[in-house]
């Protein structure tokens, strides 16, 4: 597992369940975008939305802290108390309730795709019954490098998304000596980000076969730039889809 050393605890123990045997080598590190005007379109755009929606941990935390910086009236969950939040898998929610003081919808799988979905139709129900004409706002607060599958899917659902980038990742340091793969005892390698391929290519010399799969189309497209051959792509950027592949 090649994502954020704190974000690989829930893929382990699903892997272990699975019956593999997981083993961490952190690629990839997630910064903040810390900068005033992120801030003051966080603070313009949560007053206009009827959702606020993060998909990590990092995003609920950077949500609350760049409100915290901001002209608001109230630091960080303060000011979303009118405002549902929804959250990707039970990690993220946790974090939405220390961080933003509230969760409002979960999804069962992890990935933006279920949660997605399951916000499309709540987002329908909601407009049949009340009738509404005016189309939902949400507000999405991701990574930088996330791909565009929430947005596609709730604008299917009728609703206006506003996306504001709230973290980015960014590859581990090369070091002075790469590692041989071998070392790791692994067969397999699971990438969820361009910048994990990159991270990876930073610390290890792939010295035996391994198989590589990848999490989405852009992991896939730059692990094969740098020389790595794709065993296969999830159909859905989650651990479920790698686990798909992978069977």
């Amino acid at each position: 597992m090649t994502r954020a050393r704190e974000d690989c605890a829930a893929w382990a123990e699903r892997l272990r369940g699975a019956g593999a045997r997981a083993v961490t080598l952190a690629c990839i590190e997630c910064q903040p975008i810390d900068e005033p005007s992120v801030r003051e379109r966080l603070a313009e755009a949560l007053p206009d939305v009827e959702w606020l929606v993060v998909t990590s941990r990092r995003g609920a935390e950077a949500v609350a802290r760049l409100l915290a910086e901001a002209a608001s009236p109230a630091p960080g969950g303060a000011a979303l108390a009118p405002v549902p939040v929804a959250a990707v898998g039970p990690s993220t929610a946790a974090a939405a309730r220390r961080w933003l003081g509230r969760v409002d919808l979960v999804s069962e799988g992890s990935g933006a795709e279920p949660l997605g979905r399951e916000l499309a139709r709540r987002l329908i129900q909601d407009r049949e019954r009340d009738r509404r004409t005016r189309p939902p706002r949400v507000l999405l607060a991701l990574a930088e490098n996330a791909g565009p599958v929430l947005e596609e899917i709730l604008s299917r659902a009728g609703a206006r998304c506003v996306r504001i980038d709230v973290y980015r990742t960014v590859p581990v340091a090369a070091g002075a000596h790469r590692r041989p793969v071998s070392q790791l005892g692994v067969n397999t390698v699971l990438l969820a980000s361009p910048s994990a391929v990159t991270g990876l290519l930073h610390q290890v010399e792939l010295d035996v076969p391994v198989e590589v799969f990848t999490i989405g189309p852009s992991t896939s497209s730059r692990a094969k730039k740098v020389g790595l051959t794709v065993a296969a792509e999830a159909d859905s950027p989650s651990l479920e889809g790698l686990m798909e592949a992978m069977a």
